[in-house]
């Protein structure tokens, strides 16, 4: 399977999305040549500065995850990567399109994705969520992911969005 552009489904609180940032530095070590993430606007400090992804979708309602679904179909992804077990988020996924669509098959909830993964119970309540999310890319494409090292390019300036090419929700 030739993988050239990714599109990451986490839709998640901060302290997840540094959790599964290692993701995103595994797939470009796995030779991925567009990694791009859809989140929520609040995550963008988290995501802001990280060199693995090249553009985020931003959204900050349920219908921004609609349109910004619909605007990812039109990228052609070759692999859309679900870093939750929501079912709901499975159907944005969907929606997005992409040739392979790889996540972890929780109660069912992976019913749309192409690749499935089973898991048992999530090891994020109370397991190691950098862990389970880089299993997700060994189990499901035979990757080696063995950097769990989390990134964060901090700083004390204000983020603005226009000035990293980070598109507004919706556009």
């Amino acid at each position: 399977m030739g993988i050239k552009k990714v599109l990451v489904f986490d839709l998640n609180y901060m302290g997840d999305m540094l959790m599964s940032s290692p993701v995103m530095r595994a797939l470009k070590r796995n030779g991925v040549e567009q990694v791009d993430v859809i989140a929520y606007d609040f995550c963008i400090p988290v995501l802001w500065g990280n060199p693995y992804i090249d553009e985020i979708f931003i959204v900050s309602n349920w219908k921004d995850k609609w349109k910004q679904a619909w605007r990812a179909r039109k990228r052609k992804y070759d692999l859309i990567l679900q870093l939750n077990t929501s079912l709901y988020t499975n159907i944005l996924m969907w929606v997005a399109g992409g040739s392979e669509r790889l996540g972890y098959n929780h109660r069912g909830r992976g019913l749309l994705n192409t690749i499935r993964v089973p898991i048992a119970h999530r090891t994020a309540h109370g397991g190691n969520r950098v862990r389970e999310c880089l299993d997700l890319l060994e189990r499901g494409l035979g990757w080696k992911c063995d950097d769990e090292r989390m990134i964060f390019i901090g700083g004390t300036q204000k983020i603005n969005v226009q000035d990293y090419n980070l598109p507004k929700s919706g556009t």
